[in-house]
């Protein structure tokens, strides 16, 4: 059986490289300490390497093709997703086709769902929005974590508290606004959280963008025209610059 190396967190950072070490089979898999995230939001922060290594064990890593289905809503799921590379919408599937999108994942994103500590039932879909190579961990291995390790125990609670936090406030705002506030958070959310630039290129159609501001394509088509007219923002194609950000917040915060 060959050794496998193990690297301190010194060592290397294929988080941001596409270099592939042949000392660590496990970052081959994207599956190091230093493969999640190294702020705050890395869940796995406070396991050791023997629990890492029980976490990681057996994991699947999987490459998705645009418009694939990861996780499908109502149907069993023993599996949290940890996104390795790409873009993909995290929705509910509601009545007469009608979705909501509720939030964007990327780039080592860690989203669990409701089979952690309600059942092994997913709640939402998730689907691919341009191509995703994302691992599937097995969620029965972060249950038993939990019950072993407090300061990880900690760290998940956290975790859900602030997807919880998230999916209130998304509620709030598309209960509480009006149309214009409402398209006015998607691309300050899209601009500022998602893609961190501006402009910045949308991989999403007009469709999904209105799922995501819980109104109709037309609707949105017609408040993103207005907003061009008034010189907030520009568009070509699928690329959006926001002009004039203060007045969108402005528009966000009274709806």
């Amino acid at each position: 059986m060959k050794e496998v190396k193990v690297l301190k967190e010194a060592d290397f950072e294929c988080v941001k490289c596409e270099k592939l070490s042949v000392d660590c089979e496990k970052t081959q898999d994207c599956c190091c300490k230093t493969c999640f995230r190294s702020d705050d939001t890395n869940l796995l922060k406070t396991l050791e390497h023997q629990e890492l290594e029980y976490l990681v064990d057996g994991k699947q890593q999987i490459k998705y093709k645009p418009g694939e289905t990861i996780i499908k809503q109502n149907t069993s799921s023993t599996y949290v997703v940890c996104i390795r590379q790409g873009l993909a919408k995290v929705y509910v599937e509601g009545l007469k086709g009608k979705n909501l999108i509720v939030k964007l994942i990327s780039n080592l994103d860690f989203i669990t769902g409701g089979d952690l500590f309600n059942g092994n039932v997913q709640k939402f879909t998730i689907s691919a929005v341009t191509p995703v190579t994302c691992c599937l961990i097995n969620a029965s291995k972060l249950s038993q974590l939990f019950s072993e390790n407090n300061r990880f125990a900690v760290e998940l609670l956290r975790h859900h508290t602030k997807q919880n936090n998230a999916l209130l406030n998304k509620l709030v705002v598309l209960t509480q606004k009006y149309m214009p506030g409402r398209v006015a958070d998607t691309l300050l959310y899209l601009k500022n959280d998602v893609f961190k630039a501006n402009p910045f290129s949308v991989p999403l159609t007009r469709q999904d963008l209105a799922d995501m501001s819980n109104m109709t394509k037309e609707s949105l088509v017609r408040i993103l025209q207005q907003f061009k007219s008034s010189g907030l923002i520009k568009t070509q194609g699928n690329t959006i610059e926001i002009l004039d950000e203060s007045s969108l917040q402005e528009i966000s915060k009274n709806g």
